[in-house]
């Protein structure tokens, strides 16, 4: 595993593990609702091969609250047709779950897999749907050929969830505006235009920071065979890595988190879901799941890329700060994809 870009200051090591032990990692965190680690290769607890399969299964990570989902976001590269399997394992109680896969990625498609649920949870396309709450969870890599990890993200959600409004509405006090290729979904040669946010949002991303991509090599690049959608997140964000840039699922709890990662070189797209006149201004009237790009913020104005604009001219939007942070921290648990430069 190549080393990724960051290790949480908030993590250590257990008290009292010992040597040849599971290693088991404890967690304290600022932030009440969500959870987001990023992973690295001292996190290995296991390596083992089958053939041509390398399979790696991490240690137990505890995390600070229970949680109700989780979900895993991987860049890697192959330069010939390496695949790479995640799938992650939960503990409700004294009881460990089996792994639920959560995406195949190889170098010529990406596929989720067919219905997975049990006792404990569900699969819900790219994110975990936990039916009861856990404490910890531990993931597996299966390596086949020459695919190589770049970074591996995950993010839980507390449960309950609670929403803190007075907290989420903190807005840094100098505004914000990053320049953006603007596109409109509405406007392509395509009949699945309406389902294309996801891919879209990504393509005003990438080449606003310098990926000369067109949308057309990205499509392909983050269809899920499986679920028959283009908005699988962890499909999106890989696809992201392979064109060259970095990319991981993040949750957010405040407006203010956008000021480290709305900049010149990182770009956050975030998932939204609103009812009839909950978000003024918006192109759609309504929709349970929708993506935006974040281009800034000033004077109380959330600035997006909407890719739902009936035309280019109309794609750069601005939301009042309130009504967007309930359609996306509220309603969707703050969940997003940071696109930067690398």
């Amino acid at each position: 595993m190549a080393q990724v870009v960051e290790r949480p200051l908030w993590e250590r090591e257990a008290p009292g593990s010992s040597p040849g032990a599971p290693k088991i990692f404890m967690h304290t965190h600022l932030r009440a609702c969500v959870f987001n680690q990023f992973h690295s290769p001292k996190d290995v607890a296991e390596e083992t091969f089958s053939g041509d399969i390398k399979t790696v299964t991490s240690g137990i990570f505890r995390t600070p609250f229970p949680f109700d989902r989780l979900v895993l976001s991987a860049n890697f590269r192959t330069a010939s047709d390496g695949c790479l399997l995640l799938a992650v394992q939960v503990q409700v109680g004294q009881t460990w779950s089996n792994f639920y896969k959560l995406g195949l990625l190889s170098g010529k498609f990406k596929t989720s897999f067919p219905a997975q649920k049990d006792a404990f949870g569900k699969v819900e396309t790219d994110e975990l749907v936990l039916f009861q709450p856990a404490q910890a969870y531990r993931y597996r890599l299966q390596f086949y050929g020459d695919a190589e990890l770049l970074l591996l993200a995950a993010s839980a959600v507390r449960a309950p969830f609670v929403y803190d409004e007075k907290t989420a509405l903190h807005l840094p006090a100098e505004p914000n505006i990053q320049q953006v290729h603007p596109l409109s979904q509405m406007q392509q040669d395509t009949p699945h235009k309406r389902r294309i946010c996801s891919p879209c949002s990504l393509y005003m991303a990438l080449n606003s920071l310098g990926y000369v991509v067109p949308l057309q090599q990205i499509l392909p690049r983050v269809f899920d065979q499986t679920a028959d959608v283009y908005g699988n997140w962890l499909f999106n964000m890989a696809a992201a890595a392979e064109f060259g840039a970095q990319a991981f699922f993040r949750r957010f709890s405040s407006l203010m988190e956008l000021q480290e990662f709305v900049t010149p070189d990182s770009f956050v797209i975030a998932s939204i879901a609103f009812k009839k006149d909950e978000l003024p201004g918006a192109p759609l009237e309504k929709t349970p799941g929708h993506l935006v790009l974040i281009r800034g913020y000033k004077d109380g104005q959330i600035l997006v890329a909407d890719p739902a604009a009936p035309d280019t001219p109309s794609v750069l939007r601005a939301y009042e700060a309130k009504a967007f942070a309930r359609a996306w921290l509220q309603h969707k648990q703050g969940a997003a994809y940071v696109v930067r430069r690398t």
